[in-house]
């Protein structure tokens, strides 16, 4: 069992962390198919002002100061870059993934071409009577046409043809195209009549005629992120630069596509890829509905799951700007606040978080124009923003259980190990007390080759050691859509896993992980039956803070996990990984060996 308490004057209760016990039992969780968008029929043309919200950026600029802050900052940011030549991607930078499995390298100067190319964009949005932004941001477009391709070499595979390189539409590819459609759109004829024609011409060769061929694309029935970025993104272009007949052509198409990623979300809306990814894939469907009613007035949102997937952000936003940390996701809260202005106006009982939890002009690695710019043009200076509340959340469809209240943050997992972003990590759970994190979920790891290949594993942040699981036998769980879990009981008291089918064990007949909670203490309790005992059984815990042994148990920072130190061996070991923003990250493992 684990108590909470805040500051050194309390000393805390007698509790236990688990107590193994023998038994039995499985199943599987069910499937369910959505809906048909549209299929079929015809696209009426009732044509508005693509994007006509832009017109309300610069009242929100004088009323916001989120958005003079944002402002001062691209400001300053692009003094930076204006002193500093633009490199050109060379074939070396190309090669580099090829060669070593290393993408960050290639990746720091493509993303950079999108910094430089967002500063200038935004400035000159805004600054309508500054030459000096057009002229820079022209630059910007310039070098990024000139890009062999818009596709990243980790999304593009050794061998490729030189042709389908320049024409494969991958997340940035599609994003690139969906950028300068919209630039060119917003800033008209301030632009240069040869930079309009250079992003026509190019956004034309590299995504619309490939598009329009009907040639297949790996994301076109992709049931995660990708098929929203790319569907959204590749809409979005066709929006602002086909023909009526060109768009009316493809849209059967692509909301077949959005209809494959609404499918990937069950009828709880939550996002097993995680908030990042909800952000992310969930932001290029908004975007992209929008931009479609006001060309059409088809909506999209016009449909119960989506209220339902609008939800989610709020229900596994944690105290102290944490969030729940699973699948390929950091465990610091942030959000888009256009999006979520965007979504409060829409969907009844949606919330704006904190500005303090805002994405700031930086903290998109990426440089994403279509997040940023509606930063601008969608927040709403009279909203206020909402709180964390206590309470639980069970996603019956994920396997997801959230529960806040004032002296803890919980959360609990099971689902299956062949999921988006899998991280082997059925019956995990973390723990913040008081905001601190205690038991941790790392997150992601590195992107590199490997990290998405067969060795996916071999890495920390998804593998089973970096998730708190048990360790049956000196076996861990492994990876694939047939090793599984399943929530049998959740409520306000107790949450109930049976995660027996999440290991490669015959041996084992029944594995049960029970969470009891109380005001300030959550009692956990293993239960396993198997045929014949396995060589060990570790209770397996992954800490953000260093564990120190006291009577009883450890603590951990605010925190006392108790247990029969009598009945177990514990050994504790640092671990030092790169993360997905290519920091280190430090978290301590606690072994507790049965003897």
């Amino acid at each position: 069992m684990i108590e909470f308490w805040r500051g050194p004057g309390k000393v805390p209760a007698r509790c236990r962390v688990f107590e193994p016990k023998l038994r039995n039992k499985p199943n599987i969780t069910s499937t369910y198919k959505l809906i048909n968008f549209m299929k079929g029929t015809a696209l009426t043309v009732m044509r508005v002002q693509l994007f006509s919200e832009r017109k309300n950026i610069e009242r929100n600029i004088k009323n916001d100061v989120f958005l003079k802050k944002q402002l001062e900052l691209i400001k300053e940011t692009a003094e930076q870059l204006e002193s500093q030549p633009i490199r050109s991607l060379t074939f070396g930078d190309f090669m580099t993934f090829y060669v070593t499995g290393s993408r960050k390298e290639y990746e720091y100067e493509y993303f950079l071409h999108r910094k430089r190319l967002n500063a200038f964009a935004v400035l000159a949005a805004v600054y309508e009577d500054n030459g000096k932004y057009i002229e820079a941001l022209q630059n910007a477009i310039w070098a990024v046409t000139d890009e062999f391709t818009w596709a990243l070499p980790a999304h593009i595979p050794s061998g490729t043809d030189i042709d389908d390189c320049k024409k494969m539409i991958d997340l940035f590819a599609a994003e690139t195209a969906f950028t300068l459609a919209e630039i060119s759109d917003i800033l008209g004829d301030r632009l240069d009549p040869v930079i309009i024609k250079r992003i026509n011409y190019e956004v034309r060769k590299r995504v619309i005629e490939p598009y329009l061929s009907g040639k297949e694309n790996t994301w076109d029935a992709l049931e995660n992120n990708w098929a929203a970025v790319c569907a959204g993104s590749v809409g979005g272009a066709f929006l602002y630069l086909a023909d009526e007949d060109e768009i009316k052509s493809v849209m059967p198409r692509l909301l077949e596509t959005m209809s494959c990623y609404l499918n990937g979300f069950g009828e709880d809306g939550a996002c097993v890829e995680g908030i990042n990814y909800w952000i992310y894939g969930f932001g290029y469907f908004v975007y992209f509905a929008r931009l479609l009613f006001q060309y059409s007035l088809t909506d999209l949102f016009d449909n119960g799951k989506i209220e339902k997937i609008a939800l989610f952000q709020q229900r596994v936003m944690l105290k102290n700007n944490k969030t729940v940390s699973f699948s390929d996701c950091s465990d610091k809260f942030l959000h888009r606040s256009g999006l979520s202005h965007f979504l409060a106006g829409r969907f009844e009982g949606v919330i704006v978080p904190d500005d303090e939890n805002a994405v700031g002009f930086n903290d998109d690695a990426c440089y994403r124009f279509a997040h940023l710019i509606r930063d601008f043009a969608w927040r709403n200076p009279c909203v206020t923003a909402g709180e964390v509340q206590n309470g639980y959340v069970y996603f019956k469809d994920a396997a997801w259980y959230v529960k806040k209240t004032d002296t803890y943050d919980f959360a609990a997992k099971a689902g299956t190990n062949g999921e988006s972003h899998n991280h082997n990590d059925i019956g995990g759970f973390l723990i913040n007390a008081y905001g601190e994190s205690i038991i941790t979920d790392p997150g992601r790891g590195e992107y590199t080759a490997e990290y998405f290949g067969e060795g996916r594993y071999d890495y920390f942040a998804p593998s089973a050691h970096a998730h708190s699981v048990p360790i049956i036998g000196g076996k861990v769980q492994r990876g694939g859509g047939e090793y599984f879990g399943r929530i049998t009981h959740a409520s306000d008291e107790e949450l109930v896993i049976d995660f027996n089918h999440a290991y490669d064990d015959k041996n084992i007949s029944e594995l049960t992980r029970r969470f009891e909670f109380g005001g300030d203490t959550i009692k956990m309790t293993d239960t396993i039956c198997f045929a014949e005992k396995p060589e060990s059984i570790t209770e397996h815990f992954v800490a953000a803070i260093e564990p120190v042994q006291c009577n009883g148990g450890l603590i951990i920072g605010g925190v006392h996990m108790m247990y029969d130190t009598e009945s177990v061996k514990f050994t504790s070991e640092k671990i030092s990984f790169t993360d997905g923003h290519n920091q280190s990250k430090t978290v301590y493992t606690i072994d507790l060996e049965l003897c």
